[in-house]
């Protein structure tokens, strides 16, 4: 059986929970809490497969009692689970040491799913935060390629504009710059980028997500 620690301050919502995971067959709810500081006392004391944690909560936050159990030593695997689906608290979750972040609009069987595949070692995201995540870490992805090829806002700037058609005196009208100034930045960026011409440099930053 795979035990399950209910953490959420609303009543109504941990009787909910029970009722749903008893159908699953193999998974058995062995504790609850209501805030923070006593899901640690009862994490603790349990050791329980999976916490279901929510994420607003007196005391503390979802995300600083994961944290906390991990500090800890806790290794149970810890889903959060709320009705706010922001990035930055997803991220934030993650960071902390969460194994999922699933919303409470997450069907029954995909709930109990999660739970299992959490036991494995399976990280759990509710669909509709995907493309979020993805965006985010695309973005994460380009500013690393861009700290890499050491290219500067403003050379991205020229890079895009070139990329539209603009002459060098119409990018320098742009961005403050003489048309002397973008023509040497320009031959700065085409060694940074391996690139032989304004053509060849467009293409080279396009191919890395840099525009």
């Amino acid at each position: 059986m795979i035990s399950v620690l209910l953490v959420d301050d609303h009543p109504v919502v941990v009787e909910g929970l029970r009722k749903v995971l008893a159908t699953a067959g193999d998974i058995a709810v062995t504790g609850e809490a209501h805030d923070a500081a006593e899901a640690l006392e009862r994490a603790r004391a349990l050791r329980p497969d999976v916490i279901l944690l929510d994420l607003r909560m007196p005391g503390a936050s979802g995300v600083q009692a994961t944290r906390r159990m991990r500090e800890q030593g806790i290794t149970s695997a810890v889903i959060i689970l709320t009705s706010y689906g922001d990035q930055a608290y997803v991220r934030q979750a993650m960071e902390a040491g969460a194994d999922g972040y699933l919303l409470k609009s997450t069907p029954p069987e995909r709930l109990i799913a999660g739970i299992r595949a959490a036991t494995r070692g399976r990280r759990q995201l509710s669909p509709e935060l995907l493309d979020g995540v993805l965006e985010e870490f695309g973005g994460l992805a380009r500013e690393q390629t861009r700290r890499a090829t050491d290219l500067a806002p403003e050379d991205l700037e020229i890079l895009r504009r070139a990329g539209q058609g603009a002459t060098n005196r119409e990018i320098g009208l742009t961005i403050g710059r003489t048309e002397v100034a973008v023509k040497k930045r320009l031959q700065i960026i085409f060694a940074k980028l391996g690139a032989v011409d304004r053509a060849h440099a467009v293409a080279e930053a396009m191919r890395r997500g840099l525009i």
